[in-house]
């Protein structure tokens, strides 16, 4: 008897020893997957794009200093057009490259545009071409081309970036006057064109929403400088200034 309960105890132990080291292999830890965290975005590297939207501006020019004295102190020039207001869409491509060191971006861009900005003024008064005759009209400025050579600097977030940039800008002018010549009683027309050379400077921000993609908003104020339009009245010296505010996408190569 006092055997067979040995044997039992014996037989329980062994049978609790095996228990308890299942449970304990079953209690065995297993380090966690390691989970690598997604490498920033890289902005070095050649990119390309189109962009679209709005310019607006003012035309400064010295059209009055044609018009002559009237022939007597009674009668005043009615009106000249030496500032008037331009405005008009603007869009066209970009194409540049990026530098990155740590989070700060360097790069150059260039870009191409077609433009539909104008503006006009009416103007009256005594024309010293035109034999101090009484003439009335209207005179128009227009652009319809614009391109800039730029540097850019910024600071990249990961996928998004905030930059500066400024460089040199051109433009065409095309400057149209018509009038009505009243003493002779006669029509008259004109215009002549320019290509302005001056420069621009603004701010902008981009995110990349894949490898590739970029989009894009920018705001810029361009100075185009002055030129010297001949028309029939004489010659004027015009400029031509404006901020635009575009929207684009680039694809990065």
């Amino acid at each position: 008897m006092k055997h067979s309960l040995l044997t039992a105890t014996a037989a329980a132990s062994v049978l609790a020893l095996g228990l308890g080291g299942a449970r304990a292999a079953d209690l065995t830890y297993e380090p966690a997957p390691v989970v690598v965290a997604p490498a920033a975005f890289n902005w070095s590297g050649f990119y390309a794009g189109v962009h679209a939207g709005y310019a607006w501006g003012s035309e400064d020019d010295n059209q009055s200093s044609l018009f002559g004295d009237p022939p007597t102190p009674q009668i005043l020039t009615d009106s000249i057009a030496d500032s008037f207001d331009m405005d008009g869409f603007i869009g066209g491509v970009h194409a540049g490259y990026n530098w990155q060191m740590d989070q700060f971006v360097f790069g150059v861009e260039g870009d191409l545009d077609y433009a539909n900005l104008k503006g006009s003024e009416g103007y009256a008064g005594y024309v010293t071409n035109f034999g101090g005759d009484f003439v009335t009209g209207e005179l128009q400025m227009e652009s319809q081309w614009q391109a800039s050579l730029r540097a850019r600097a910024g600071y990249a977030f990961d996928n998004f970036l905030v930059y500066g940039t400024g460089g040199i800008a051109f433009a065409d002018g095309k400057m149209s006057s018509n009038g009505y010549n009243e003493d002779l009683g006669a029509s008259f027309s004109s215009d002549d064109s320019n290509t302005h050379v001056g420069w621009t400077a603004g701010v902008g921000a981009e995110y990349a929403f894949s490898p590739n993609w970029i989009a894009r908003a920018e705001l810029r104020y361009s100075d185009f400088g002055h030129k010297t339009y001949q028309l029939l009245e004489g010659p004027v010296d015009a400029d031509f200034t404006q901020t635009a505010v575009t929207v684009g996408l680039s694809y990065k190569f």
